[in-house]
């Protein structure tokens, strides 16, 4: 049988009343401190859109004939002005003397609300391809100890590294910062790292070690974790040992076991799951190109999130202009939101 408990009630007065009133007012106006205080550690709102494309333009001293730069320039700056893009990854984007040539200074000049991180690849940082990130500066602003560029290499420091047998005789490198939202000037308290990269197209090693590296480079050595965005030209499919391990699956890489320390999301796969027409390189032949390449390994060009981060859209922009492209990759772009600490 359940015990009975009974309580003992003082004889009511209107003092013992308003004594009771004053302890209850107390006693919730503490548990409402309390519950502020959990809150503002624990629960967390989605910030704003950020909305991101990543583009490798296609270098632009190439003898491409009727696709070449000076051809579809415009048609690929209008592309990326179709959106109010937070931050732009490019890659293949070149520094060069000839103006003719110099996509960078392109591209910075007809982006005036943009600023960027950038560096060229070779020793030389004034001349060769480049890997940067435009960011809307109206909104972002890059740390100012935090950002610049690294080389995939075993010498990371050192520009124009090479160190992997299997690489082109191409450096390749990571371009990016630690970013942090500002609205009417002021910082918000949201922050992630952006970076954009040009993984090699010859050495399948190369690849590999340069997942490795990559997500060593990203994880930061002390404090909470920081949402990451990381997109480029991958020059391998989604079967390949790289891009599995940069989405946390333990493989070999370059003869060894590997467990990544992250695993990061693929944008396009949050969104579409079992899409199978995913490629990405066209070589400026579009649909022709890419109908008979529907494979896991067609899709080359990624954007990736760190876990936490919530991918509302994502796509493959295949636009064109009566079979005219204003590259010879496919944009891809993603719209992301990140969760923020409310503040009180």
């Amino acid at each position: 049988m359940r015990p009975t408990f009974r309580a003992h009630c003082p004889r009511d007065n209107g003092s013992t009343r308003a004594v009771i009133v004053l302890k209850t007012m107390l006693l919730a106006v503490a548990i409402l401190l309390v519950s502020v205080a959990f809150c503002s550690a624990s629960e967390c709102s989605a910030s704003p859109p950020i909305r991101v494309v990543s583009i490798n333009v296609r270098v632009g001293s190439a003898n491409d004939k009727e696709n070449s730069w000076s051809k579809r320039k415009e048609f690929l700056l209008d592309l990326v002005k179709q959106e109010p893009y937070d931050f732009i990854g490019g890659q293949e984007v070149l520094i060069h003397p000839n103006k003719n040539f110099n996509q960078l200074n392109y591209l910075s000049k007809n982006l005036p609300e943009y600023g960027v991180v950038v560096r060229g690849r070779e020793k030389n940082a004034k001349f060769g391809e480049s890997s940067p990130v435009f960011y809307r500066k109206d909104r972002w602003q890059p740390d100012e100890k935090v950002q610049g560029t690294f080389w995939l290499s075993d010498t990371p420091e050192i520009p124009g590294s090479i160190t992997w047998k299997d690489q082109s005789g191409c450096p390749r490198i990571a371009t990016g910062a630690l970013f942090h939202e500002r609205q009417d000037g002021q910082p918000t308290g949201v922050k992630l790292f952006v970076y954009s990269t040009h993984f090699d197209h010859v050495g399948e090693s190369a690849r590999q070690k340069s997942a490795e590296t990559i997500l060593k480079r990203l994880l930061p050595l002390e404090g909470p974790p920081v949402p990451i965005v990381l997109m480029g030209d991958f020059n391998c499919g989604e079967n390949s040992s790289a891009i599995r391990y940069l989405k946390g699956e333990t493989v070999e890489l370059a003869g060894k076991t590997c467990t990544p320390p992250l695993a990061l999301l693929d944008t396009f796969r949050l969104v579409h799951p079992d899409e199978m027409d995913v490629a990405t390189f066209h070589d400026f032949r579009g649909v022709e190109r890419t109908r008979n390449r529907m494979t896991p390994n067609a899709k080359i060009d990624y954007i990736f999130v760190s876990p936490g981060v919530k991918c509302t859209e994502a796509e493959i922009i295949r636009t064109n202009k009566d079979g005219r492209y204003p590259t010879d990759h496919y944009p891809i772009r993603a719209t992301i939101e990140v969760d923020i600490p409310i503040a009180f």
